[in-house]
């Protein structure tokens, strides 16, 4: 999984949509900006200035240019104050000065996801240059001419950045197969690019398959790129490459690397050899960099840094002293988040169920319904609360907060008074559930690392908290308390898999299984009576209708949702109360609390009406649980198997979620009484929950898109009532102020302390976590954005050294609106002087209409070569004409076609983007799917996996078993990003037939195998540098069962897997990977160095920019040589003679 990088991506954008036809719509604010900031240099010792977070420098004589706040910005290049260049609320990123020193080139979000613009470095109307609409597009640098080095995404379905020259309009492709940068050589004649490096990992000090590699290409010749750095270069990253002319005339290179561990400035000779550093930072890595004759300015941690080429020795020079010319207003001024539906995590209801707690953006608050006031909790701002519920009289909030820095169990104030408390004290990991006791008395909770504790709030001297249990594998979880307060109930994973078991802790006494295993069970929850437990387990298996080993595609039997509801008899005796009624006599009555006797027999009148009043207000006594034979006493509700979530009993009815964990499903009910079935309460049900009582009921559900949860407090009836108007509770008003510097401190804090607790190496791979930290939270002030907030976590995160480590940016203020993406056609298109050329048609599957694309619809007769003249009437020019399907996805669109001198009209549908790029991806796989065919005369299969999801394991089902009747198999995972279905797709290749079946008729058939749909010819598996997570994992796996060789180069290295629970508050994500793989040895498999091929073989760049595919050229090969030479006429065994009874 790869999330969107820091500072640009689909994760972060934030755009306003500016009128194609009205290009100064936006022309405005960028002239403004200018002349602002031209006015703003005489003026600048009586402006206010600060120091910023500075990013991505482009210099370029005396001028230097780079991103802070979002915004491009321009300083002398000696530092100083400097001015704002640009205003738009999208982000511009990618900076570069041409070497006119008059023109500035970026990529900004002005009407798309990203495209090149340039615009005069004195002001004035940013100028389009590209139509791609991408978050991928970077440049890097111009040519002589002036003419821009971009890197965008490949057309040909690949998922790789590949180069470009821009020459005014036209995006000419540069024979680089793939490139993350560009640079040529002094004279123009080399192009200089790097190849692979990390996707939105930080990982310090990397060194698996994926190295960021500087490859050489002449542009004149026809010879294949070469490595600039020889074997005498140690093994590391080099990226960035930089021609200049030292002090010799003679040219070199200067590059980033990180061969001595942090990324610094290091420069070769134009063959490779020679190698010097110039500079020696051993805090922070340089993060990019920016040439100018023999200057280099390179950003790390939050400053510029000006390195000279031609000085004796690596240096550390100082800072470039810039300050920006900005009040940082809005870093300080609070923001109001206005749609408080997208951060809601918490939801409880108060004994009485007249209120409800609600947690948004860690922030608390109570409500009820009809105008019921909202009362917000008090908590520092820049705090976070989580996993928070009403205490038992209602009048307290227990909540894990990280008031004290780490996240422990607080007690406040449930109607927003003063007085909180801390209640536990020590944590060393990450608290997460809890659950309070019904007398009010306890509070079991749970952490990170498997622990249950309970915290006695009634303590001599305070509240005290104690271990109760600690869990071997997969966390407790499921806590109920039995309503005497006196035992607790939950689950945790046994000894196979992660199968939970239910567990009964007296707390005075040793926990006790409840049951085993074999069986998932969890769900738990008491009857208000003391007499009953119910669970859920997973104790029902059937297989689906048409589960048969001889089915089509039969990837094993699917079985029927299987959990069903039980009941355990906590007393001997009792019966089930959904039992038929016999006449055998029921229980005997419950037995009454009596108030005590006074000792002396002596009649006291007040002491008597004290007694009465007790009595009548006396709730009956819970029964003791009997553990002895408690196993035996299991019943079965009659519950239909299918999917229990969220199990609740109000002594009437038992309450459950039709659905799988936090999905939405139905609300179902069961009346306790003989003879009931179970009924639908609410539909879109997400989470529900019942006061202890059991006569009132809260429920939310999902509302129409964009719109708040629906939460209603109800009365616990069996339906709820046709008008909710009043039992609606009015929350989606509620708007939260913050401050963004207070609480990109909070998620500066909590990133951290999440990545220590999630990390798989509890000692952190021996660093100093907390030194990383303070060196990080230096520059904290002058974070001035999200994204520069993301950049910084990053940072911190490298210094751990694992892969799984993107950063996901989170929310950003709503300050545009996202533009209408360009819709796609199913087409690759080319400059034509009347139009554009369909330069070539997406062709898929051609028997998957879900492989076709729209100008591919039955009837439109649509080729290679024809011209689109026009689109909905309007002239299509390319290569702006494309703005014409902006905002089309979905809709009908009227094309007018040329094909020589014929012209015709037509109407189509065009696709999202999202769609577009699954067209693209699928011609590709088409197309290596039909050059292996050609190439083994139809004798080898083919198939790709593009990740390891849901839907990937249906393409596998799709693709595997349409091939069994190949002689050999090629399995290409190259470019796949991974997901978790490894295990399905080696099973299924372990498979192999051990005996054939042989009917009678039709005579001369074909036998066939026993095991059923088993491939039983031989495999190859081919892998690459982009091969990353599951995908890595199926090779390994692949290689250790010994199904045959893997083909390509060594893998990503993302070995260790997790989980992506750390979530922050804005919903970002600093990712922690959380669990390793090993051997049976005990060596971690994977993780930083990637699966090695046994055959290794590179695409070289050139030829792949041709269309070449030596990978796959080589698998093939090898296959073929390991097959016969022609078929055999009979490929599986067949009876050779039968019984012969003659006497």
């Amino acid at each position: 999984m790869t999330l969107g990088t820091a500072g640009f991506g689909p994760n972060n954008r934030r755009f306003r949509h500016s009128d194609p036809r009205h290009p100064m719509s936006f022309t405005a604010r960028f002239t403004a900006a200018a002349l602002a900031a031209i006015a703003a240099l005489a003026s600048a010792p009586a402006q206010a200035a600060t120091q910023g977070f500075y990013r991505q420098p482009a210099a370029q004589g005396d001028l230097l240019v780079f991103l802070s706040q979002g915004d491009l910005w321009r300083v002398n290049g000696g530092g100083g104050t400097a001015v704002r260049l640009t205003t738009h609320a999208g982000a511009e990123i990618s900076p570069v000065l041409l070497p006119d020193g008059q023109t500035l080139a970026f990529v900004g979000q002005l009407e798309s996801a990203g495209d090149v613009y340039t615009m005069p470095i004195t002001g004035g109307a940013p100028q389009r240059r590209t139509w791609l609409g991408s978050a991928q597009v970077r440049v890097w640098g111009a040519d002589r001419e002036g003419n821009l080095l971009v890197t965008a995404p490949a057309t040909d379905g690949r998922p790789v950045s590949t180069g470009y020259r821009l020459v005014g309009k036209d995006l000419q492709p540069l024979p680089v197969g793939d490139a993350n940068d560009l640079a040529l050589s002094l004279d123009g004649r080399t192009l200089y690019f790097t190849r692979h490096g990390l996707r939105g990992d930080n990982a310090k000090g990397y060194r698996g398959g994926a190295l960021a590699q500087i490859w050489a290409l002449d542009l004149q010749g026809q010879d294949e790129a070469r490595p600039l750095l020889g074997a005498d270069f140690p093994r590391s990253n080099a990226k960035r490459p930089m021609a200049y002319r030292d002090r010799d005339g003679q040219e070199r290179l200067a590059f980033l690397s990180d061969r001595d561990g942090f990324f610094n400035v290091w420069s070769v000779k134009p063959d490779g050899s020679g190698a010097k550093a110039h500079t020696a930072w051993k805090d922070f890595d340089v993060r990019s960099a920016s040439i100018s004759g023999p200057q280099v300015v390179v950003a790390r941690g939050a400053d510029l840094h000006r390195v000279s080429l031609l000085a004796e020795g690596a240096q550390q020079p100082p800072a470039l002293p810039i300050a920006l010319l900005s009040d940082d207003t809005a870093a300080n001024t609070p923001r109001w988040i206005k749609r408080p539906q997208d951060f809601l995590t918490e939801l409880s209801l108060s004994p009485t169920g007249e209120r409800v707690l609600l947690g948004v953006r860690g922030r608390l608050a109570t409500q009820g319904t009809q105008g019921l006031r909202r009362a917000e909790l008090q908590q520092p701002e820049g705090s976070r609360c989580r996993d928070a519920a009403f205490s038992s009289d209602g009048k307290r909030v227990f909540a894990l907060c990280d008031f004290s820095g780490e996240v422990e169990l607080w007690q406040l104030d449930a109607l927003g008074g003063p007085g909180r408390q801390q209640l536990t004290q020590g944590g060393q990991v990450v608290r997460t559930g809890l659950t309070p006791s019904p007398d009010g008395r306890y509070v079991a909770h749970t952490d990170l690392a498997g622990a249950l504790y309970l915290t006695d709030l009634k303590a001599e001297g305070g509240p005290k908290t104690r271990e109760l249990d600690r869990a071997g594998r997969g966390g407790i979880g499921n806590l109920a308390w039995h309503p005497d307060s006196q035992a607790l109930v939950y689950s945790k994973s046994g000894t196979i898999g992660f199968r939970g078991q239910l567990w009964l802790h007296p707390l005075q006494g040793q926990p006790v299984a409840l049951t085993s295993s074999r069986f998932d069970s969890g769900d738990a929850a008491f009857s208000p009576d003391g007499q009953w437990l119910y669970f859920a387990s997973r104790r029902h298996f059937a297989t689906q209708p048409g589960s048969s080993v001889w089915a089509d595609r039969n990837m094993g039997p699917a079985f029927e949702p299987g959990e069903k509801v039980f009941a355990l008899a906590l007393q001997p005796g009792l019966r089930l109360p959904t039992a038929a009624k016999d006449e055998l006599p029921s229980p005997p009555p419950k037995a009454e609390a009596k108030p005590d006797a006074k000792a002396d027999g002596k009649a006291d009148p007040k002491a008597d009406a004290k007694a009465a009043d007790a009595k009548k207000d006396a709730k009956p006594a819970l029964p003791k649980i009997v553990l002895e034979g408690l196993a035996e006493r299991l019943f079965e509700l009659p519950i239909p198997p299918g999917r229990v979530s969220d199990l609740a009993a109000d002594g009437k009815r038992l309450w459950w979620r039709e659905a799988d964990g936090f999905a939405a499903g139905a609300l179902k009910t069961l009346a306790l009484e003989p003879g009931a079935v179970p009924d639908t309460h609410s539909e879109r049900v997400r989470r529900f929950a019942l006061t202890p009582s059991g006569k009132h009921l809260l429920v939310q559900r999902d509302a129409a898109p964009g719109s708040a949860p629906e939460v209603l407090l109800l009365d616990a009836a069996p339906k709820p009532p046709a008008d909710l108007a009043k039992a609606t509770v009015r929350w989606s008003d509620w708007q939260i102020s913050l401050t963004p510097r207070q609480e990109w401190q909070q998620l500066f804090d909590d990133a951290w302390r999440l990545s220590r607790d999630h990390f798989y190496d509890a000692q952190l791979h021996g660093v100093n976590w907390k030194a990383s930290r303070e060196r990080h939270a230096a520059l904290l002030p002058r974070v001035g954005d999200r994204a520069e907030l993301a950049d910084l976590m990053g940072q911190m995160a490298s210094d751990l050294n694992l892969l799984h480590s993107q950063v996901g940016v989170g929310d950003l203020p709503a300050q545009a609106e996202e533009p209408p993406a360009i819709a796609g056609l199913g087409a690759k298109l080319a400059a034509h002087a009347q139009g554009a050329r369909i330069e070539r048609l997406y062709r898929g599957d051609p028997e998957l209409i879900t492989d076709r694309g729209p100008l591919l619809a039955p009837g439109l007769d649509v080729r290679d070569g024809d011209v689109i003249t026009a689109v909905n009437g309007r002239p299509m020019r390319w290569p702006e004409g494309v703005t014409l399907l902006q905002g089309e996805a979905g809709k009908q669109v009227r094309l007018e076609l040329l094909r020589g001198t014929e012209r015709r009209s037509l109407i189509v549908t065009p696709v999202d983007p999202r769609r577009e790029s699954d067209l693209r991806y699928n011609d590709w796989r088409h197309a290596r799917a039909q050059a292996v065919d050609k190439a083994s005369n139809g004798r080898i299969g083919y198939l790709h996996l593009r990740a390891m999801g849901p839907g990937d394991v249906a393409d596998f089902a799709k693709d595997f078993y349409a091939q069994l009747d190949k002689e050999a198999l090629v399995i290409d995972v190259r470019f796949n990003n991974g997901g978790n279905i490894d295990s399905w797709i080696l099973e299924k290749l372990l498979r192999r037939a051990w005996a054939w079946w042989q009917p009678r008729h039709p005579a001369g058939g074909d036998t066939y195998p026993n095991m059923q749909n088993s491939f039983s010819g031989p495999l190859a598996v081919l892998a690459n540098e982009n091969t990353y997570s599951d995908g890595e994992t199926f090779a390994e796996g692949f290689k250790r069962l010994k199904l045959g060789p893997v083909f390509g180069k060594t893998t990503s290295g993302a070995g260790v897997w997790l989980s992506d629970r750390n979530r922050l508050m804005d919903n970002g994500i600093v990712r922690a990977a959380e669990t390793a793989q090993v051997d049976a040895n005990g060596h971690i498999l994977v993780e930083g160095v990637g699966v090695t091929p046994d055959v290794e073989v590179d695409n070289p760049p050139r030829d792949t920019a041709k269309g070449g595919d030596a990978q796959l050229q080589a698998a093939v090969a090898a296959l073929m040589k390991q097959l016969p030479a022609s078929t055999p006429a009979q490929r599986t065994p067949r009876v050779k003679a039968y019984p012969d009874l003659k006497r």
